[in-house]
């Protein structure tokens, strides 16, 4: 029999036994307090509430810095105070007291920040927008056992990682924040791992996100992005001729080639069987069943499959002459000088014949292998037919692209749904302002302020080495239009183009205006509205608002083809379903391309056709290019670009031209993206964004702690080759300067410059 006592002692011992057995050798899960925010890795989610501490300076350094970077805040261990960066351990009440790059004390303490659904935190709007700063964030991560964890991380800027007081992460770089742009993982203790992340900020949107998942979450992520993977494989897929041979493009008169998926395996995997369509169509855009003649033809294929997406593909062929035996050519293809730092000149002009041969080899087969080649030799029999004289827009590029659209408008049988766009119309009264040649009080300017931006400039040049163009003008008079340096080929030029890279967002943009001006197209339209295949209503509706703010979900630049695919559009309304769309702001040109797509089919002009034929035209720019993609690739120079600059400080208006109303440009102006979608904290336009440079000595000696150089309504956008276009609007300015690249000391003497122009300003 068993005493009181003793039964006491063994239920209490059964019940600590089961409660182990129960639990294994895991710790609970731990919640957080007011004074220390924790995240359970078994969520598996975004880590959203932060004790964060800032903001801490981060200049640029003229030298490299002993960790590899040009930022003093990135480098700089601003937490010594209370351990360093790999001790540290924030509470609510911390003080942190540091001394910055001038020898001056500060103390800054923390404060509890809780992220969105989307689990960014933007520090940026904690902040107040300010430029080239540091700052920390602190939580615990709560584990049951030991374990690996795994990280999925964005950044806006550069960022570092630690992780119980180990660098688990380090990435020095200046981009825009995406989830899951990085990832790594970390081996982590039961119970409580303190994390501490470090972003740095160079210039406009700053911010982080990480999530947090274990070994069966991470698992998952990567089932999920194989199909992924495999889906976007699909949406890359071509349908190509079957005949494996040389000649896949090119083709005799008789029968059309027979035609496949380019990997039908991998279209069969994804999207299962189901029969395609082809349709063959002549120059004339008459639907033909075999080729009667030499010259240009197109197929269209289509199809819908067993889950009831609709899929269409198109590309041009080429049917050449019978007697032609194109494998007995051995063509000289005369390829200009490249001029980049690894080649020499003279060298290459020693070495020409070898380079032409060889470059006409690839010519050659690029004419019979590739679907270029085709375009190419379509428009050399057309050129051939036509006899008429060569204009800027009579391009092979440019007249495929024609062909494709006028196709795709009579299948679709919209080829007079829309009224044409207007050219710029003429301005009856006062014309606006031009750039023209005037003096230094003309411009509104301290005399000698032309001498000191040329010498800020010359200075750039000679510690850099990178060549430039820059124009500057106020009130419409030039002050200074100059060329510094020069390049492997010579010296560069007033006539020199450059990449503007990400630059022709802009141009996309205001072309766009004249669309909204003329009342073609609303800026909150759906594609659906225009094109087929899109949604026009729900979550799901894509509008050109969420094209041009970079909120469509899409991603990257070029993709699927870019404007080239004759039905990129569709290959977009395949990925409408996977697309986050008005969730976060992700950063890429593919919502540009989706725009210009819109573009064509309403105006009935290819986008490249109606970039020369109603904006560079009208204004005079023969030497600017626009022929590959909306998000980047135009070329120009300093002296062109800031003929756009002009016309957006004129409001759309440039000399006796109105491309759009004043109206129609304030609704081209940043704005917060979080008035139209909420859980996105974001200033952006349409094509436009602020390009505020925010003083050296904001917060010192009196000067506002929100102080910028020129005024703070500056527009613009940035560029991956560093060329600038800035407009003040408060200062009548238009600030250009071509390059290819930004080169060392480019933010040191962008400052420069811009604080010259500044102080020239009168009163």
């Amino acid at each position: 029999m068993i005493s009181n006592r003793r039964f006491l002692f063994l239920l209490i011992l059964s019940t600590i036994f089961v409660s182990f057995f129960i639990n294994g050798f895991s710790a609970p899960i731990v919640q957080k307090t007011s004074e220390r925010p924790v995240h359970n890795l078994s969520y598996n989610t975004y880590i959203r509430e932060w004790l964060v501490a800032g903001p801490f300076p981060n200049p640029a350094t003229d030298e490299e810095l002993p960790d590899g970077s040009y930022h003093y805040g990135f480098y700089t261990d601003f937490l010594k105070s209370i351990g360093g960066e790999n001790k540290a351990v924030f509470e609510k009440n911390t003080s942190i007291r540091f001394t910055d790059q001038h020898g001056e004390a500060h103390v800054i303490g923390t404060q509890s920040v809780k992220a969105g659904e989307n689990g960014i935190i933007d520090f940026d709007k904690m902040f107040n927008k300010i430029d080239q700063k540091v700052a920390y964030a602190f939580c615990y991560l709560n584990v049951v056992s030991d374990q690996e964890a795994f990280f999925l991380f964005g950044s806006d800027d550069g960022a570092k990682v630690w992780i119980n007081g180990m660098l688990v992460h380090k990435n020095y770089v200046a981009r825009a924040l995406k989830q899951n742009d990085d990832r790594f993982s970390a081996k982590l203790k039961q119970g409580l791992n303190p994390i501490l992340v470090k972003i740095e900020d160079r210039v406009r949107d700053w911010g982080f996100v990480l999530k947090t998942v274990d070994e069966g979450g991470y698992q998952k992520i990567i089932a999920e992005e194989q199909a992924k993977k495999d889906f976007n494989d699909f949406l890359n897929c071509s349908i190509v001729p079957k005949q494996l041979n040389t000649w896949n493009y090119v083709f005799v008169p008789g029968e059309f080639p027979e035609l496949q998926w380019e990997r039908p395996y991998l279209v069969e995997k994804v999207m299962g069987k189901f029969p395609l369509n082809v349709r063959w169509f002549d120059s004339e855009l008459n639907e033909v069943k075999k080729a009667d003649k030499p010259g240009r033809y197109a197929f269209m294929a289509d199809g819908i499959t067993a889950n009831g997406i609709q899929i269409r593909r198109a590309a041009t062929m080429y049917c050449m002459p019978r007697y032609w035996i194109s494998w007995g050519e051995r063509p000289k293809a005369n390829l200009e000088f490249l001029p980049v730092d690894f080649i020499n000149k003279k060298i290459w002009e020693e070495h020409s014949d070898p380079i032409s041969y060889f470059t006409g080899r690839i010519a050659l087969l690029s004419i019979l292998n590739q679907k270029e080649g085709a375009i190419l030799m379509s428009y050399l029999h057309e050129m051939k037919t036509e006899g008429k004289p060569p204009t800027l827009t009579d391009t092979p590029i440019i007249r495929d692209h024609d062909y494709h659209l006028a196709l795709k408008r009579k299948l679709l049988g919209v080829e007079h749904k829309w009224q044409p766009l207007q050219m710029p119309q003429k301005i009856v009264n006062k014309p606006a302002a031009i750039l023209h040649e005037g003096s230094e009080q003309e411009a509104g300017i301290k005399l000698g302020t032309a001498d000191k931006i040329r010498s800020v400039c010359q200075q750039w040049y000679e510690k850099s080495g990178e060549p430039f163009i820059v124009f500057v003008a106020r009130h419409g008079v030039i002050i200074i239009h100059e060329a510094f340096g020069e390049r492997s080929d010579g010296l560069v030029t007033l006539e020199t183009a450059t990449e503007m890279a990400s630059i022709t967002k802009l141009l996309t943009g205001v072309m766009f205006a004249q669309f909204v001006d003329q009342r073609l197209i609303n800026i909150d339209d759906p594609v659906g509205k225009y094109l087929p295949d899109f949604p026009i209503e729900g979550d799901k509706a894509v509008t050109l608002r969420h094209c041009f703010t970079h909120t469509s979900g899409l991603w990257g630049h070029e993709e699927w083809g870019g404007l080239h695919n004759p039905y990129l559009d569709n290959v977009i309304a395949n990925l409408i379903k996977e697309l986050p769309v008005g969730k976060i702001h992700n950063y890429n040109g593919m919502g540009y391309d989706l725009a210009g797509k819109v573009m064509e089919m309403v105006s009935g002009k290819s986008i490249f056709r109606l970039m020369r034929e109603n904006f560079f035209d009208p204004l005079g720019l023969s030497n600017t290019v626009l022929e590959e993609d909306l998000g980047f690739s135009c070329f120009s120079t300093a002296g062109e670009f800031a003929v756009f600059g002009q016309l957006l400080l004129n409001r759309g208006t440039y000399g006796d031209l109105k491309f759009f109303t004043p109206e129609t440009f304030e609704q081209l102006l940043p704005k917060p993206l979080n008035q139209f979608y909420p859980d996105i904290n974001v200033e952006w336009g349409i094509g436009l964004t602020w390009m505020r440079q925010w003083h050296p000595d904001a917060g010192k000696n009196g000067i506002p702690e929100d102080q910028t150089v020129l005024s703070k309504n500056v527009i613009g956008h940035g560029s991956a080759t560093s060329a600038i276009l800035r407009v003040d609007l408060d200062n009548d300015l238009v600030i250009c300067q071509t390059r290819r690249r930004g080169g060392k000391y480019y933010e040191k003497y962008l400052a420069k410059l811009l604080m010259a122009i500044d102080k020239g300003l009168k009163d």
